[in-house]
C-alpha cells in the first residue's frame, strides 16, 4: 500500500506536532530519512498575526513552540506569544515550509576566551618560528 504525498504529510505532521516522540523515531516508524521528514514538517499557526505586516504567525518547529517564539512567514519577524498552538494541527500544504532560524549570538565571555585562545596561538606560533 502507497501512501500519497499529501497524505503522508498529514500523519508526519500529525505525529510531529501532537507527540513528544523524536524526530529520530518518527523518521523511523515511518521508514523516511530524518531530511526527508524535516522536508514534510509545515509550520503550526498560532491565533496571533504579526504586528509590522498583519500576516499570521506560526511556530517552525516544536522547540519554538515550546519557548513560544512565533515566526511570521511574510516578514520573518519572530516574536514572543504566550498562546500556544491547538492540540491538533492540520496545516494547509505549503511547497517550503518556513523554519525559524536564529542567528549565533556570541555571549561577552565567549567572544573574550576565543580572542584569548587565538592572541595565545598566534604568539605560541611566533615563539617556534624565531627558534629555528
Amino acid at each position: 500500500m502507497t501512501i500519497e504525498p499529501t497524505e503522508l504529510a498529514k500523519v508526519v505532521n500529525r505525529m510531529y506536532w501532537d507527540s513528544d516522540d523524536s524526530v529520530n523515531r518518527i523518521a523511523e516508524r515511518l521508514d523516511l530519512s530524518k531530511g526527508a521528514l524535516y522536508g514534510l514538517i509545515e509550520p503550526a499557526p498560532t491565533d496571533g498575526t504579526c504586528p509590522d505586516c498583519g500576516s499570521s504567525l506560526s511556530f517552525g518547529n516544536r522547540t519554538a513552540r515550546d519557548r513560544g517564539l512565533a515566526e511570521c512567514i511574510a516578514c520573518a519577524l519572530v516574536r514572543k506569544r504566550a498562546n500556544r498552538v491547538p492540540s491538533t494541527i492540520l496545516a494547509a500544504h505549503s511547497p517550503e515550509p518556513a523554519r525559524i532560524r536564529e542567528p549565533r549570538v556570541w555571549s561577552g565571555r565567549a567572544l573574550a576566551g576565543s580572542l584569548l585562545v587565538g592572541v595565545v596561538t598566534g604568539v605560541l606560533i611566533a615563539r617556534m618560528l624565531r627558534h629555528r
